[in-house]
């Protein structure tokens, strides 16, 4: 605002978690993974929202959330919270229509960032083995999907949630599915009649 005057876009990019099984979640890890998942989207939104974009009449909210929607095993907490953030969005979206103020959520599956390192060897195989384009979402992927909705197009997807993960929220576990595979790796295609032959 010091510097442009405005705001014409804010995204809700701050996120974390830690893996660990559900009934091992402490209270006190509970509560700040919501308070930076949750609280934290909807204290800068707010910000957002009263401290310029209403008054402008316009304004983009992009709130990054987490594939997939089948549940997270080792992470019920952060998975708890980002249902809370699609949540939210659709909430927030329709209050703050009427003063041409759009909230998306863009539901991220695994990247390759550096932030996978914490993650245990085990886990970090099986990501890109899970996701059917079978390779981890690259950043600038995600770049282009927050850019495009910075644009008059995003105001469309008003109270959306907008999937990009290689198509691993279409299918939970491995890829290809056991006995689907031929022996070569790959999955069959069915083989096809030749309508000018008959």
């Amino acid at each position: 605002m010091g510097r442009h005057g405005r705001l014409d876009l804010l995204v809700n990019n701050a996120g974390g978690q830690y893996f660990v099984p559900a009934e091992a979640i402490k209270v006190k890890g509970w509560r700040a993974v919501w308070r930076l998942n949750v609280d934290g989207t909807r204290n800068m939104a707010d910000a957002a929202f009263e401290g310029a974009m209403r008054d402008a009449g316009r304004g983009m909210i992009v709130n990054v959330t987490l594939s997939p929607h089948h549940g997270m095993p080792g992470m019920a907490h952060s998975g708890a919270a980002r249902a809370t953030v699609e949540a939210l969005t659709r909430e927030l979206a329709r209050r703050w229509a009427d003063y041409a103020v759009s909230v998306v959520a863009v539901a991220a599956g695994h990247y390759e960032t550096e932030v996978m390192a914490k993650y245990p060897d085990a886990v970090r195989a099986g990501m890109a083995r899970s996701v059917p384009l079978q390779r981890l979402g690259r950043p600038g992927e995600h770049a282009w999907l927050v850019a495009l909705l910075a644009t008059p197009l995003g105001r469309a997807m008003n109270g959306a949630t907008i999937t990009l993960d290689g198509a691993r929220d279409n299918w939970l576990g491995p890829w290809p599915p056991a006995g689907l595979a031929d022996e070569s790796g790959e999955v069959p295609t069915e083989k096809r009649r030749n309508p000018a032959t008959g």
